[in-house]
């Protein structure tokens, strides 16, 4: 209750108010007036205002259209590589190339075996897709920048 009298008693000691009964201030009762041609100036600052922020949202949304694609193409890379890993161990398990299974009985072929295996390993880490891995479209650019500068 005392708030709300504090109040009214601020609001009629404001200058608005201070003046002669029935005058209002000049402040609050006239509202800015613009010629037409200060109305058109502002009008069309803030038609350029807005066509800059129209324009930034078209570049945001094209860079992040462009962003998409690369993840895209990195999915596509892994359903990919994903594929090539599959078949390398399906191979493997075809050969019996486990190592349990393969010393005791190849010993004479050990070496062949090995190299074998060693190989099927090198296949799987050239398929593997590193957090370092880039878009293939990314790496075939920079393949041929560094093939044209040498």
């Amino acid at each position: 209750m005392k708030k709300t009298l504090f109040m009214v008693l601020v609001l009629f000691a404001s200058p608005a108010f201070a003046e002669t009964p029935g005058a209002v201030s000049e402040k609050v009762a006239t509202p800015i007036s613009l010629d037409p041609a200060e109305q058109l100036e502002r009008k069309e600052e803030e038609l350029r205002r807005m066509t800059r922020i129209a324009d930034n949202a078209r570049k945001e949304v094209e860079r992040l259209r462009a962003d998409i694609a690369l993840k895209d193409e990195l999915i596509a890379l892994g359903i990919e590589r994903n594929a090539e890993l599959f078949a390398i161990t399906r191979e493997v398990i075809d050969q019996g190339l486990s190592k349990r299974s393969v010393e005791p009985f190849l010993q004479t072929q050990r070496v062949k075996m090995e190299n074998l295996q060693q190989d099927y390993v090198d296949r799987a880490h050239a398929a593997r897709i590193y957090p370092e891995t880039l878009p293939p479209s990314v790496q075939q650019k920079l393949d041929q920048e560094a093939a044209g500068s040498n």
